[in-house]
């Protein structure tokens, strides 16, 4: 691996958010979740044990319903598969309105030292330490991570030439940043 001291801050210009870029990148990170994923899996299962013990109902009684509970269950389970993911993206639409920061356009600088970042609303600075993780939400978009429920989100579109995105995968790499493709 090379020395990064010697190398040019990487600029990130004038990055702004829009609620469906917001949206779209959270949703596909949601979807990645362990948890999202477990509960996908359970919900299928569920939805088939249901429909196996209502086929077998139906079938040993000759066609008739003598109890709703099974057909009622199977009709919430399924009316929750296919709201569930609605109702996320919704969520993710409602916090990006109240979300002032991602509609400025943020100036971000990462050095060999720190990563900056410069708004309308104020500076910040941070130190490469406090970050615990990069996302690179393919192709556009690389979330830096200083706390599970923060990040800093960088338009890859933006960064100022001649600098490149290996450029930047190398400053992660110096400081063992982890970055995840999703």
């Amino acid at each position: 691996m090379s020395d990064l001291a010697g190398m040019q801050p990487l600029v990130f210009s004038q990055i702004t958010m829009s609620a469906d870029e917001y949206v779209a990148v959270n949703f596909r990170l949601w979807r990645q979740q362990p948890a999202t994923r477990r509960n996908n899996w359970l919900l299928l299962i569920g939805l088939g044990l249901l429909s196996f013990s209502l086929f077998v109902r139906v079938s040993q009684q000759n066609g008739q319903f003598t109890a709703w509970s099974t057909p009622v269950f199977l009709l919430v389970g399924l009316l929750y598969a296919l709201l569930r993911p609605v109702l996320v993206r919704w969520t993710l639409r409602r916090g990006y309105s109240k979300n002032a920061v991602l509609n400025e356009p943020v100036d971000f600088i990462l050095t060999t030292d720190e990563i900056i970042g410069r708004s309308e609303l104020g500076q910040f600075s941070g130190k490469w330490a406090t970050i615990r993780r990069a996302v690179l939400v393919q192709p556009d978009w690389l979330l830096l991570y200083p706390t599970e429920a923060a990040c800093y989100y960088l338009d890859v579109r933006r960064l100022q030439a001649p600098a490149t995105f290996p450029d930047v995968e190398r400053l992660l790499a110096q400081h063992q940043i982890p970055l995840r493709r999703v």
